[in-house]
């Protein structure tokens, strides 16, 4: 036991003697060695290792997109370094705790501080910059890397700190800075590169010189010994990163080949994989981006034999399989096709061999490819909106305007904002989208004419036909679409088995792929029932046949009888529904026809430059030889296009003017070129002349307004007041003569020649009050401002009124895409109405409440994916009886009214 105690206390002593020994005050070589020892292994690796795995954890769980130069060393993002914030603050105490205990001497007074003498001191500093540049505490990161700078300006971190402040400035845009930072770099690399030769030289020389006295050796020495304590030697560990943040800098300032000079030096220095890899893979990148093939498909092989993330790997093989023209692209890439790791990345295969089959000019096989990638891309937007994209500009190039609008069109619904050209998309799916409706408005009228003149029998075996032709292609359909779904799931359930997601390949085995699938599919579609046609908002509907509209009323009034739509639309009796009959029906078919015809040419000329698809849209207008304005117009159209390049037929389309419409401005203008000129001036003068005139009228002056008036309407028949003068002579005959019935002729002539007028509505107006006298007085109440009521606890609908050129079958679909996106759950039914004569409205009904309504306004307000320029339309909310009030006074800018003050 007494022996025991004596070898307790002996160790005790030694303990003490060495802890002593060891203070952080004393420069000893034991006291150098422990509290190095602590500072190297206990705080910094503990700390760097903490940094790598955060670091290489991020990389490797990284979802780049590589359709863009991905990022050469990636970091996260403010709100990706949220879940690296523990590991990367225990870094930063770690090394704070060594600096605190094991700093030589203490840091308690760092301003009386002049030296260190713990040689792993400086190191922890780094590391604490470090992490405060990972955490995104870019000002933190700079004061400790400027304080390694200032106080350990003869050690190798000196370096380490300026190359870290270097990366710093890039992140916080101060390029100059940064450049600034790596140039003294360069310089200490450069200065030591000539010293070490100059040192060469000296230690060559020396040996010839024997006469060189021991004094001056010695005194070179010790010169010499000076100059190497002052300059730390440049750490050669530190030139893989040096390099990449040269290429980094020239990557910001979109310099590429200067980032690939570097990035093919930093390779010299790499010694981990999967940095190497990465390197590899961005310069294969940037090769390929500047049009270096052979550079790209080389870097590409090497990247792919690094310790790379898979789907990089995998997008590398597929680049070099699609870029490398040694006649096996297309097996390797159908080999990729058949592996289920790549089951989830067959849009991009099928992307890759479309582009080697145009390479190749198997243009039909390109385009089946590039279908498929389409297809497969069911959650990459990305490559959906590439293989849509270049459909739309293979058709675009071959003047398929038509078939090109709708892939521009697919393309533009499939992207989001972030792809690279999705305005210019959009703008051309816009621009496109009047071509195809006045291209399809008018094969429609032209095949509903050539079939209602058709005989009775012959029309009914025609439309059977249709029915039997339509029936199979939708049973051909449902048949593809379900071959398509078990491939889509066929393709899902391999890649969930190679991801280790998922026991079984099936599907329907898989309770988390199954609620992930529900899931998806309630965001895109909303709750549907389980029915044949779900994606349809109306069941099977023809091309050919416009649907029957409803009867307005019937929405608005319960007590209305709605017109009855049959449940089978694949019937002879419906289909014949909106043929024309009558002589008024295929007069009103051939204005559209004609309208649509015109218009066509109208946009192949201006917005398409196609002159000649121009012309033959004209031609087909004058070549119906049908009594239209639409005639008048197409000549003067194909005039000015043959002015120059042909005369003689500019002159046949100048005498069919003359001859036809003499008395038109065209044929005006073509006796007098300056005709418009002095058209103007007359319109100024005979305003003026009017409001003298109406001066005139209002100071009961009306023998000279009558006999004014009575001179416009026989004799200035081109004055664009004439219709007023017409009111105004009626007027003036109300005034001076008894018999009230001597206005009749007169209003009835203004309504005739200036039919859909305001100026034919007021006559309309006095022809009632004098056929069927005034109505009874009915007492006004001033109190009551408006003709509708508000009810505040009522389901209410949305309507949007559509300009004069929106086509309310595309606004309709517009509003249904944009309805799937972002209001996925709601149930509100979409449909188009007539509001008048002329304006087409598109209805949604209907909002639980009121609160409800007014969030679905205020998203289409702020948002124009999928309604593109119906966003700017007027749109409303109002309640089911205010409906029925505003669709029988068509007083819309009351409503307007209305609608301000209570909503």
């Amino acid at each position: 036991m007494n022996r025991i105690f004596k070898i307790t206390a002996a160790f005790g002593v030694i303990v003490t003697m060495v802890t002593v020994s060891c203070s952080t005050e004393k420069n000893t070589a034991l006291s150098r060695g422990f509290n190095g020892l602590n500072a190297r292994y206990n705080g910094l690796f503990n700390a760097n290792e903490l940094l790598r795995l955060s670091m290489d954890g991020y990389r490797a769980n990284l979802d780049e997109s590589y359709y863009d130069i991905v990022p050469i060393d990636p970091v996260p993002s403010e709100k990706e370094v949220e879940s690296y914030y523990s590991p990367i603050d225990t870094a930063i105490a770690k090394c704070k705790k060594v600096i605190t205990d094991h700093s030589m001497p203490s840091n308690d007074r760092p301003s009386k501080k002049n030296a260190e003498h713990n040689n792993w001191i400086d190191e922890n500093w780094i590391t604490i910059g470090k992490a405060s540049f990972y955490r995104r505490d870019y000002d933190g990161a700079m004061k400790n890397f400027k304080f390694i700078k200032k106080f350990f300006e003869d050690d190798p971190s000196n370096y380490v700190g300026e190359l870290w402040m270097a990366k710093t400035n890039i992140k916080l845009g101060k390029l100059t800075e940064a450049k600034f930072n790596l140039d003294l770099l360069d310089k200490a690399l450069e200065e030591q590169k000539s010293g070490e030769e100059a040192k060469k030289e000296d230690g060559s020389s020396s040996k010839k010189k024997k006469t060189k006295s021991k004094a001056a050796k010695q005194n070179n020495k010790s010169t010499s010994n000076k100059k190497e304590e002052k300059k730390a030697k440049f750490p050669k560990k530190i030139m893989f990163d040096f390099e990449k943040t040269k290429a980094d800098l020239a990557l910001v300032n979109v310099d590429k080949p200067k980032a690939i000079v570097h990035l093919e030096k930093s390779l010299k220095y790499g010694k981990r994989s999967s940095e190497i890899g990465r390197v590899h893979f961005v310069l294969a990148q940037l090769y390929e981006d500047q049009g270096n093939i052979l550079d790209a498909v080389k870097h590409y092989k090497k990247a792919r034999k690094r310790d790379i993330p898979f789907k990089m790997s995998f997008t590398a093989r597929m680049k070099y399989s699609m870029l490398n023209n040694g006649g096996k692209q297309r097996k390797e890439l159908k080999k990729m096709l058949r592996d289920a790791k790549n089951a989830e990345f067959k849009d991009q295969i099928y992307y890759a061999l479309a582009q080697v089959e145009l390479s190749e000019g198997n243009e039909n096989l390109a385009i089946n490819y590039l279908h498929e990638s389409a297809f497969h891309a069911t959650t990459n937007t990305r490559q959906k909106g590439m293989a849509y994209e270049q459909l739309g500009d293979m058709r675009f190039s071959k003047r398929d305007y038509i078939k090109a609008q709708k892939y521009y069109d697919s393309c533009a619904v499939a992207i989001n904002d972030e792809y690279p050209n999705a305005e210019a998309i959009r703008n051309k799916a816009s621009n496109l989208a009047n071509l195809v409706v006045a291209v399809e408005t008018a094969e429609r009228e032209d095949s509903l004419q050539r079939i209602a003149r058709m005989d009775p029998d012959t029309q009914e075996a025609f439309l059977k036909n249709v029915i039997k032709k339509t029936k199979d292609e939708e049973q051909a359909r449902k048949k593809r679409e379900a071959e398509r779904l078990r491939e889509l799931q066929q393709n899902q359930g391999a890649f969930a088995a190679n991801a280790g997601n998922n026991s079984s390949k099936f599907y329907w085995n898989n309770a988390k792929t199954m609620a992930e699938g529900f899931d998806e599919f309630t965001t895109l579609w909303g709750k549907r029932e389980n029915t044949d046609d779900w994606r349809r908002s109306q069941k099977t509907k023809i091309q050919e046949f416009k649907e029957v509209e409803l009867d307005t009323t019937s929405v608005l009034d319960s007590n209305a009888v709605a017109l009855e739509i049959p449940e089978d639309t694949l019937t002879v009796e419906y289909l014949s529904l909106n043929l024309p009959k009558t002589d008024e029906d295929f007069a009103a078919s051939n204005t559209r026809l004609l309208q649509a015809l015109y218009n066509s040419g109208v946009i192949y000329k201006e917005q398409l430059n196609e002159k000649e698809l121009a012309k033959n849209q004209f031609n087909s207008v004058l070549n119906r030889k049908l009594e239209s304005d639409f005639n008048l117009m197409s000549a003067f159209q194909l005039y000015k296009m043959y002015e120059t390049s042909d005369p003689m037929a500019a002159s046949t389309q100048k005498n069919y003017i003359l001859d036809n419409f003499p008395n038109s401005d065209y044929a005006n203008f073509l006796r007098d070129p300056d005709y418009f000129i002095k058209k103007k001036e007359r319109d100024a003068l005979a305003e003026q002349e009017y409001v003298t005139v109406l001066d005139r009228y209002g100071r009961r002056i009306y023998a000279p307004v009558r006999a004014k008036a009575e001179q416009v309407i026989e004799n200035e028949l081109d004055n664009e007041f004439r219709p007023k003068y017409m009111l105004l002579y009626a007027m003036c005959l109300g005034q001076t003569t008894e018999d009230k019935t001597e206005m009749l002729p007169v209003l009835n002539r203004c309504k005739k020649e200036y039919p859909n007028t305001p100026e034919a509505k007021r006559a309309q107006e006095l022809i009632d009050i004098i056929n069927n006298g005034y109505s009874i007085n009915v007492p006004v109440n001033f109190d009551k401002k408006f003709d509708f009521t508000y009810e505040e606890k009522q389901r209410q609908f949305v309507l949007v009124f559509l300009g004069p050129k929106d086509n309310p079958d595309l606004s309709k679909n517009k509003v249904s895409d944009f309805n799937r996106e972002f209001f996925p759950k709601s149930k509100v039914k979409v449909s188009s109405k007539l509001f008048g004569d002329n304006q087409s409205v598109v209805a949604l009904q209907d909002f639980e409440s009121e609160n409800d309504a007014k969030d679905y306004v205020r998203k289409y307000k702020t948002t124009r994916k999928y309604l593109l320029d119906l966003q700017k339309a007027t749109i409303i909310i109002i309640t089911a009886k205010n409906m029925k009030t505003l669709f029988d006074n068509r007083d819309l800018q009351q409503y307007e009214m209305f609608y301000d003050e209570f909503y």
